[in-house]
C-alpha cells in the first residue's frame, strides 16, 4: 500500500497544520509514554506517518484529532514492541488517556480564542508588556529598561495582568456556558 507525500500547495497546507499543532502533539505523546525519550521516539515515528498519510486527511476536519489518532496507534505499537518493560500502560489506559486529551482539545481551543480576545482588551502598555515577554521572549531586565520599571515592577505588572486575563477568560467561559 503506497503513500503519497504532500507536494506543492498540499505541502504548504501540511506544514501550516503540523506546525500549528506540534506542541500539542508533543504533549499528547508525552501523556501516553513513561518518559520524554520514548515520547520523542513515538512522536517522530508518528510524524512520519502523519506526513505520509496527509493525502488521506479530509480538509476542514480536526487535524489535531486525526494526528492524535495516529500518535495513539503508534504509541500502542511502541508498547507492544516493548512488552518486557516494567512500566507499561495497558491498552485500556492508553485509550482512556487518548480520548480525554482529544476531548479536552476543543476546550483548549475555546480558551485560546477567549484569551486572545481578553489580551486584545488590555491597555496598550499591558498588551505591549505581555507581547514583549511572551511573544518576543524578552528578558525581565530588558522589559524593565523598555518600560522604565525595576525588575520587581515588571514582575508585579505581569502578575496583575495574569490575574486580569485569568478573570477575563473565566468570565467569558461562564458567559458562553463552557465553564
Amino acid at each position: 500500500m503506497g503513500t503519497a507525500e504532500p507536494q506543492g500547495e498540499n505541502l504548504l497546507s501540511f506544514v501550516k497544520l503540523y506546525t500549528a499543532h506540534e506542541l500539542r502533539f508533543r504533549a499528547f505523546a508525552m501523556s501516553l509514554m513513561a518518559n520524554w525519550a520514548d515520547a520523542d521516539e513515538v512522536l517522530q515515528a508518528a510524524s512520519i506517518v502523519i506526513w505520509q498519510r496527509f493525502d488521506r486527511f479530509a480538509p476542514g476536519t480536526n487535524f489535531f484529532s486525526w494526528g492524535c489518532r495516529i500518535i495513539h496507534l503508534t504509541a500502542k505499537d511502541f508498547w507492544k514492541r516493548r512488552r518486557r518493560e516494567r512500566v507499561r500502560f495497558s491498552d485500556e489506559v492508553m485509550d482512556l488517556v487518548a480520548a480525554e486529551v482529544v476531548g479536552a482539545e476543543s476546550n483548549l481551543a475555546d480558551r485560546e480564542r477567549l484569551l486572545a480576545e481578553c489580551v486584545s482588551k488590555l491597555k496598550d502598555r499591558d498588551r505591549q508588556m505581555v507581547d514583549g515577554r511572551y511573544s518576543r521572549g524578552a528578558a525581565v531586565e530588558a522589559l524593565a529598561a523598555e518600560f522604565g520599571l525595576t525588575g520587581k515592577g515588571v514582575y508585579q505588572a505581569l502578575s496583575r495582568v495574569h490575574l486580569a486575563l485569568h478573570d477575563c477568560v473565566a468570565r467569558a467561559l461562564r458567559r458562553e456556558g463552557l465553564a
